[in-house]
């Protein structure tokens, strides 16, 4: 176990115990030597994290008598905020990552904040990388997130709590954390799960299957507003025409392709995660002799100008884009100025139609009737 790995368990520990209540302000720690041996480590990490902890105001070491539990004022003076807002986000590439992160930094810019960003490349250990880095080092910047793989549980929770305590503003954007109060701008996911199912369904679709992401939160709620969609029409849910991939296996495409194709074939319609999946979808499932959309309609997300370049332009929910960045940043510069102001936004998705989907004809009832 690296050296860092060892210090962030007592911090964790110390922290943990102070936000549950167990510890209170003016509560005595134990000695360097106690928890050198509980956790098996040197004398001297037991310090690195005491001097992280005393950093963030939770602890106050006072020579000769101990490590106590910092009392906490009823209305603490935190450190100014700087002037510089970092952007932890999961990728830079060519998608709608580009246009969104512009215009929240043209927008902060005009609010007199300049801007740095990072990256996690959606990778648990990279964003808890970076919060320990603003963590040790004081960082007095606000923050905008991207979460994480944000519909699994995630070990970096505390992390974001400890920057909360220290008085930074933060503001998650495309997805949060259940498990944290703090505000986020994104799309209305369910709403946009539902916008897409409803429209196939207006088309005559019944046999509507879906693919959607299972480590990020968006793609649950997708879920969510398929299922609601469905219901109201009286439709069948079935799980055989429902495909859950991940992160990775969007990296690695050729290796779950075969699976959606099989899933595929029960079904004359699909809802798709975003506008990458249904390209991947479209070449393969034509690869294969299916036609989109004569045999496999496809609605997806985002409208990106991959949904127009796509070799069957692609019916898409529309995602906000640009204006999405602009909102995180406006609302980011609300939060620094009222800490307490509600800065939570969703948009909803409205569909742009294009030749991804055809109403449901005779021939396909044939072949559905014959399965």
């Amino acid at each position: 176990m690296s050296r860092a790995a060892k210090y962030q368990k007592v911090t964790e520990w110390i922290y943990n115990r102070i936000v549950s209540g167990e510890l209170s302000g003016g509560d005595r720690l134990e000695s360097e030597n106690e928890i050198s041996e509980l956790f098996q480590i040197s004398r001297q990490t037991v310090r690195h994290a005491f001097a992280i902890l005393e950093k963030e105001g939770s602890i106050i070491r006072v020579q000769g008598s101990g490590t106590y539990v910092k009392e906490q004022e009823g209305s603490r003076e935190y450190p100014p905020l700087s002037r510089t807002v970092t952007i932890i986000t999961t990728y830079a590439d060519d998608y709608i990552f580009p246009r969104i992160l512009q215009a929240m930094v043209r927008t902060l810019g005009r609010g007199g904040y300049s801007s740095r960003i990072m990256f996690t490349n959606n990778q648990v250990e990279t964003e808890r990388s970076l919060l320990e880095g603003l963590l040790q080092s004081g960082s007095r910047d606000p923050l905008i997130v991207e979460p994480v793989m944000s519909a699994l549980p995630n070990p970096n929770l505390s992390c974001y709590r400890r920057l909360q305590k220290a008085g930074i503003p933060i503001l998650f954007f495309h997805s949060y954390y259940p498990e944290l109060d703090i505000p986020h701008v994104g799309m209305d996911d369910e709403q946009v799960g539902r916008a897409a199912t409803e429209y196939l369904i207006a088309q005559g679709h019944t046999r509507i299957g879906g693919i959607f992401k299972a480590d990020d939160g968006q793609g649950r709620r997708r879920y969510a507003g398929y299922l609601q969609a469905m219901r109201k029409a009286g439709l069948k849910v079935e799980g055989k025409r429902i495909c859950w991939i991940d992160t990775q296996e969007m990296r690695e495409s050729l290796t779950f392709s075969q699976r959606i194709l099989e899933r595929m074939k029960d079904c004359s319609a699909c809802v798709c995660y975003n506008d990458e999946l249904a390209h991947l979808l479209t070449t393969r499932a034509q690869a294969a002799g299916i036609r989109i959309p004569q045999d496999l309609s496809l609605v997806s997300v985002d409208n990106s100008e991959l949904a127009r370049l796509n070799a069957v332009p692609l019916t898409s929910v529309a995602h906000p884009h640009d204006v999405l960045g602009v909102k995180a940043a406006e609302n980011m510069l609300g939060l620094i100025t009222d800490p307490g102001g509600d800065a939570t936004f969703e948009f909803e998705g409205e569909i742009e139609s294009r030749r991804s989907v055809v109403p449901y004809n005779t021939t396909q009832k044939e072949k559905e009737s014959k399965t």
